[in-house]
């Protein structure tokens, strides 16, 4: 039998490729239409929370506004009405008040029937070294007993610093962890009746990657990410899935407050930091568009073959990704950070990014 010649060959190959490659899955918005989604927004007053909240309004969804700051809150609802979005609720309350939650729950339930999406996004920033929280920070003094040490600390903290210490990872892990789990356990259940549902929790890479100048935000966030995590794992079978977006630094005002007020922040943007990780900064809208366009990933598992025979095994086919790191940079960090590149690479850079070095 004669060999098909080379040429006829390589046009074979990419035509049988292409026949024999399943069929992508249909968006998650032909089962849920963007215009009769029914949204919960939990920290929806200001930054990536508001910047949803708009884009939802043009979509036409059904969106529920929810955060502490009422002011600012009638404000967003107020844009969303101005987009032509008339099926907007508002409701002012804490994401740590379990009151708060159940009052949520039953307005969307006795407006709406039930909720499909729902976004964990309320948190609060630290944006200083933990010893000077405490009162003792670094100094550029090299250590008398210690060859190895090129820094020693102005001191022990008093009772004050440490009190000062606690009240900052209080006020940081009661919004940033127990809200978050407060609002697992709250929706789950109902947002579980839709029929497609999707839980959002807004993390962050300081959850993933240490960084300086973060060590109570990070310890409260990276809770937080293993709170939902660790449910996500806990509810195989419910039918809901689990997507946790941990962005880098975004270009907006979210550093300029502290985990008790909307000012006095550290910021190393606006304080004028330069570095390489400049370029990594986040416009808020990409942030929205990634969030968007991973919602809109049919949640059903997807072969991780695309091609015949592979597509048919039933173990080589899994869902969405559940964990997305943005900029893709960060996700190489994170996969990095215990190999001595961590050490050599990732921990110098972030000391230069947050002003440490």
């Amino acid at each position: 039998m004669q060999t098909p010649p080379t040429w006829l060959i390589a046009i074979l190959i990419p035509v049988l490729l292409k026949l024999s490659k399943s069929k992508s899955l249909p968006s998650r918005e032909t089962i849920v239409k963007p215009n009769e989604e029914r949204v919960v927004l939990l920290g929806a007053s200001s930054g990536v929370g508001q910047d949803l909240a708009l884009a939802y309004a043009k979509r036409g969804a059904k969106i529920c506004l929810f955060a502490r700051r009422k002011q600012a809150l009638d404000e967003v609802y107020e844009q969303c009405l101005a987009l032509g979005c008339s099926n907007v609720l508002q409701l002012a309350g804490d994401i740590t008040n379990p009151d708060d939650l159940v009052r949520v729950r039953d307005e969307v339930i006795k407006a709406w029937g039930g909720i499909d999406t729902v976004h964990i996004l309320a948190g609060v920033p630290s944006t200083s070294t933990l010893l000077d929280i405490a009162g003792s920070p670094l100094t550029s003094s090299p250590s008398s007993t210690n060859p190895l040490a090129t820094k020693r600390f102005a001191g022990d903290p008093d009772t004050e610093g440490l009190k000062r210490v606690a009240d900052e990872a209080r006020a940081c892990g009661e919004i940033n962890y127990i809200g978050t789990t407060l609002a697992l356990a709250a929706f789950l259940p109902l947002l579980s009746q839709s029929p497609s549902p999707v839980l959002h929790h807004l993390s962050s890479v300081a959850a993933t990657v240490p960084a300086p100048r973060r060590t109570i935000y990070a310890a409260s966030k990276a809770a937080g990410l293993m709170a939902v995590e660790s449910c996500r794992v806990e509810c195989e079978g419910s039918g809901v899935r689990f997507f946790s977006l941990l962005p880098g630094t975004i270009d907006n005002g979210f550093r300029l407050k502290t985990a008790t007020s909307q000012t006095g922040g550290a910021c190393e943007v606006h304080a004028g930091v330069k570095h390489s990780f400049e370029k990594l900064l986040l416009p808020p809208e990409k942030v929205v568009e990634v969030i968007l366009e991973q919602l809109a990933i049919n949640p059903a598992p997807a072969p991780l073959i695309p091609y015949f025979p592979f597509n048919l095994i039933s173990w080589l086919k899994t869902p969405p990704k559940h964990l997305v790191h943005v900029p893709w940079q960060y996700r190489l960090a994170f996969m990095v950070r215990d190999t001595p590149l961590g050490w050599l690479y990732v921990e110098p850079a972030a000391r230069r990014k947050y002003a440490i070095d």
